[in-house]
């Protein structure tokens, strides 16, 4: 008799059915950043590959849902049904690196604590990304700001984040849409199995 029960077999089955999705390298990623025009675009590029939110959710992020001591930024999941009229939200830990570049980016346009961190829309935050990834050279499929998000899940994956703790990160409703990444480390562990003598 089987440990698992039938409808977590089928829904891992459909989960590791899936193709993984399209995403950069970590040297791709550097590259693209190298490629951003401006302040503004570099840091909108950076969030969206050390954050993994979409870019809807960014584009909302306000400067007091920064927390420059803890290293932490507020995002509010917007694709969650919202509780008691307001929206579920996640805290996601940020680097020093991109504390400091935020920090510079807030004294430059002199923003508020209550102003947007950035004034633009989704139109032309996918602008940027494409501009910056046809610069990098990046193939026109993958240049898109949702490959960011697969970009950082995929990241965190391979640097050991457990699976629930990328849930939260993401702000997924479900541990399946979660889950597919972790096909990635099929792939990226053959070494480990090529140097093992049976």
């Amino acid at each position: 008799m089987s440990l698992i029960p039938a409808r977590l077999k089928r829904d891992l089955a459909i989960t590791f059915s899936k193709e993984l999705p399209k995403y950069f390298t970590k040297r791709e990623v550097a590259e693209i950043l190298d490629c951003a025009d401006n302040p503004r675009d570099h840091l909108l590029i950076n969030l969206l590959w050390q954050t993994g939110a979409r870019v809807s959710e960014l584009l909302d992020v306000r400067i007091n849902n920064i927390d420059f001591y803890a290293k932490i930024i507020k995002i509010s999941t917007l694709k969650q049904k919202p509780k008691n009229g307001s929206l579920p939200f996640r805290i996601i830990p940020i680097k020093g690196d991109i504390i400091g570049e935020i920090g510079a980016y807030i004294g430059q346009r002199g923003l508020r604590k209550e102003d947007k961190l950035f004034r633009i829309t989704r139109q032309r935050a996918y602008q940027i990304v494409v501009k910056a990834c046809g610069k990098a050279r990046i193939d026109r499929e993958r240049s898109h700001p949702h490959t960011f998000r697969h970009s950082f899940a995929i990241h965190c994956v391979l640097n050991g984040v457990p699976v629930l703790v990328l849930k939260t990160w993401l702000g997924h409703k479900d541990v399946m849409d979660t889950l597919i990444y972790t096909q990635v480390l099929a792939q990226d562990t053959r070494q480990f199995i090529d140097q093992m003598v049976f």
